[in-house]
């Protein structure tokens, strides 16, 4: 079961945001099963109670009743009515109420609406009805007998009778009393929302100037800000960086935190949260505002809940103080003063004045233009045949849609992955949150001006059961064939390199490309590719990436099986499965045959010098999870030609060999960042090429330099054990452990590789370190990955 929200109530009834609640118990039920937990009593209806307020004032005498008459708590004031209660003095909204009258005050100055109405009641026809009989705080049972109120004109007329008429300077106070009292508030609820402190306060700004363009109306609302908020909120959303809760650098790290939860979340959830939280509304406002059933948006509620403080690693009772701290960043902003938003409100009538008296004029002179023709014609009432209804209609472009019904049916996964009970999640476009849904992907969409993107993941097993596995598919439309075949090469070049996620460049992703395969009889053009995790968990993701005319599907397996045990056949399923889904839509291409062969291919070609190694390409080491970073690509020269030296007295690949000049000297080198491990550790690949007939020689001296080593110097105490060696055409590979011995009764552990791809070489030597040990499978791997790489290297130039 999920975990239960937070309340969001506290011990005085308050929000984080200082502002008091409206009512009590929350109207609607529950969703079965009680799992909404704490969130009951915190957001309730507007709930009546009784006032104790004795004497004649018809408000009021405790915070906890909205309309008047019915309250709780011992209140007081003075007039002309019946109370039925006890205690006497001032008026409840002067604060001498006992322990409620600051509250009842404060909630009328929350609603300039309410305190326009309760002002103008201060009037000749309030005194005629005072004289007639009153009314008094609580229910009486003596009838009435004031007359019954007149009909009332103007937009500020009260819901329970009223003046005709508010006098703008009764307008302009309760807007100013509104700005001031409620501007933090809805600056903290729109910097929650979008991650961006500027954006907020310029949307927050633009909503209070919205809302004086229209104030004589929205001040009759019980609740201003139920207009205001909404506005704020579509303001931010539309002005809001193409980086979503983007980080900053004047935020601090707990905020940041919450920041980042709360931008992970979809929209929905993430309002829904919010608005419980962070501002006094009901469960049906809530669900009114992000725009679902009561139901719907109950469940909404619960899944964010319970996502956050997963991400947050916080019960979810600790919610609302984690987004209450927000206020800190949100604090220290400067308002402009309300006259300058009351100017530019005035300003905005006048503009939106002007452009309905042009576009009035305009409708007229176009009208007149439409009933006389230049020819002096008038309009006559004769008939003409009307167009046969068997006519086709006018052709309309064709549009490639690509909907959500197409993806993946946790039926389609249950029979590819048989091994485990799948169970569907959730389906989005992916325009929420981070947008990085797959391992590697560094942006939004691989098709920025694709026409449509949908993406939906599967889970098997309990979230807290141990293990877990899931499936996630993500499909894009793309525009035309060419556009879409740019975005099979894109998407593929994620799990290729896995580059630096878009909105954090600095960042250097802990992924290994293991494998990678192509796959006949799928659509278009189809891969699969094994990532392995080098982090703590060691995830291993099998990727499968298709195109089937304009649409591009990827499907992503993840598993806590190692990389040589992970079911690659399984994910090459799914994708058939995908890939027949959508070929059968407009714009689809081949569909899945019935069999598919996976072939071993070489990795896809990926950063700046494709021939040398990347960080993707480097394995996990023994405990040292840290990150590998490589250095930039350098020419070797003179005082750089031992770069990779080992132990023993061996050929280096630069200068000469045979008399021939070796091309394309270059070299690079990768250690763990922030690690503290010896100078010496790392891997340094160096590379060049002679012609073939050469680059054979230069590997069979090395291996025979190699194999003599322990026996040319015995001083040396250096041993050699060969790890891998293989011949094959155009391929050569030899890989070795060298261990020497140093004083101090240290050794020194060397492994070392020469690969030869036709004329192209590859020295690659591995320090290793007492915690940073490598895998001698590991490292025959990464001989291999770096002969995969020769294959981009330029042809052999002896100029």
């Amino acid at each position: 079961m999920t975990a239960p929200p937070p309340s969001a109530s506290s011990g005085d009834g308050s929000l984080p945001g200082g502002r008091p609640r409206r009512g009590g118990a929350r109207r609607a039920a529950p969703p079965a099963g009680g799992g909404f937990g704490g969130f009951g009593g915190g957001f309730g209806g507007r709930s009546r109670g009784t006032s104790g307020g004795s004497g004649d004032d018809d408000r009021p005498g405790d915070g906890s009743s909205e309309d008047p008459g019915k309250g709780s708590g011992k209140g007081s004031g003075k007039g002309s009515g019946k109370g039925s209660g006890k205690g006497s003095g001032k008026r409840a909204d002067k604060g001498s109420d006992k322990g409620s009258g600051d509250r009842a005050g404060d909630r009328r100055r929350d609603r300039p609406g309410r305190v326009a109405r309760d002002r103008s009641e201060d009037r000749p026809g309030r005194e005629a009805r005072e004289r007639s009989g009153g009314r008094s705080s609580g229910p009486s049972s003596e009838p009435s007998t004031a007359p019954p109120p007149g009909p009332t004109a103007g937009p500020a007329a009260g819901r329970r009778g009223g003046p005709a008429y508010v006098t703008q300077a009764e307008l302009t106070e309760t807007f100013d009393a509104f700005y001031r009292t409620s501007r933090d508030r809805l600056l903290l609820q729109t910097f929650a929302l979008t991650g961006d402190l500027t954006v907020a306060r310029s949307a927050v700004r633009e909503a209070y100037v919205v809302a004086w363009h229209h104030w004589r109306k929205i001040s009759r609302l019980e609740d201003p800000e139920m207009s205001v908020r909404p506005t704020a909120w579509r303001i931010a959303l539309r002005r809001r960086s193409t980086r979503p809760m983007r980080r900053r650098k004047d935020v601090d790290p707990q905020s940041r935190r919450t920041l980042d939860a709360l931008g992970a979340l979809p929209l929905p959830q993430r309002k829904a949260l919010l608005l419980t939280q962070l501002a006094a509304v009901t469960m049906a406002e809530m669900a009114q505002e992000v725009a679902l059933p009561l139901d719907a948006a109950e469940r909404e509620l619960q899944h964010g809940a319970a996502r956050m403080a997963t991400q947050l690693e916080i019960p979810t009772s600790a919610i609302p103080l984690a987004l209450s701290s927000l206020a800190a960043t949100t604090r220290d902003v400067t308002w402009p003063r309300v006259t300058i938003i009351r100017r530019a409100g005035i300003a905005r009538r006048r503009v939106h004045t002007a452009v309905g008296a042009t576009a009035a004029v305009v409708a007229l002179v176009a009208g007149g233009a439409v009933a006389v023709d230049s020819t002096g014609a008038r309009p006559a009432l004769d008939r003409e045949a009307l167009p046969s209804t068997s006519a086709p209609p006018p052709a309309s472009p064709a549009v490639s849609a690509l909907p959500a019904t197409a993806l993946l049916g946790v039926d389609a996964v249950q029979r590819a992955l048989p091994r485990a009970k799948w169970a569907e999640g959730a389906t989005v476009d992916n325009s929420e949150g981070n947008g990085r849904l797959l391992p590697c992907q560094p942006v939004r969409y691989a098709d920025p001006r694709g026409t449509a993107a949908w993406a939906r993941t599967f889970r098997a097993g309990a979230a807290n059961s141990g293990p877990t596995r899931t499936v996630t598919q993500f499909a894009e439309a793309s525009l035309n064939e060419r556009r879409a075949s740019g975005t099979f090469r894109r998407t593929v070049r994620w799990f290729a390199g896995c580059p630096s996620p878009g909105d954090d460049p600095k960042a250097v992703p802990r992924i290994q490309l293991v494998s990678t395969a192509s796959v006949s009889g799928i659509g278009d053009r189809a891969a699969v590719m094994v990532l392995r995790s080098r982090a703590e968990d060691a995830t291993t993701y099998v990727i499968g990436v298709a195109r089937t005319g304009l649409f591009t599907t990827t499907v992503s397996f993840a598993t806590p099986a190692p990389p040589q045990s992970a079911n690659r056949d399984g994910v090459v399923k799914l994708l058939a499965a995908a890939v027949s889904r959508m070929c059968a839509l407009a714009g689809g291409g081949p569909c899945a045959e019935k069999k598919q062969v996976l072939s071993a291919r070489d990795a896809f070609r990926t950063g700046e010098v494709p021939w040398l190694l990347s960080e993707v390409d480097l394995p996990p080491l023994s405990k040292e999870r840290g990150r590998w970073v490589g250095t930039p690509v350098l020419d070797l020269t003179e005082d750089r030609a031992d770069a990779g030296a080992i132990g023993c007295d061996t050929i280096h690949l630069f200068g000469s060999f045979r008399k021939q000049r070796i091309a394309d000297n270059q070299y690079r080198a990768f250690v763990i960042d922030g690690a503290k491990l010896p100078t010496e550790f790392g891997i340094t690949e160096t590379v060049g090429s002679l012609p073939a007939t050469s680059a054979r020689a230069f590997v069979k001296r090395l291996r025979e330099q190699i194999a003599a080593c322990p026996d040319r110097d015995e001083s040396a105490g250096t041993e050699v054990r060969e790890l891998a060696r293989s011949d094959a055409g155009p391929r050569s590979l030899s890989a070795w452990r060298l261990s020497t011995a140093l004083p101090g009764d240290r050794t020194v552990e060397y492994d070392v590789a020469v690969v030869r791809r036709g004329g192209a070489l590859a020295l690659l030597v591995f320090v290793a370190a007492p915690r940073a040990q490598m895998a001698p499978s590991d490292f025959v791997a990464l001989a291999r990955r770096a002969g995969e790489r020769l294959a981009e290297m330029p042809p052999y130039d002896a100029g």
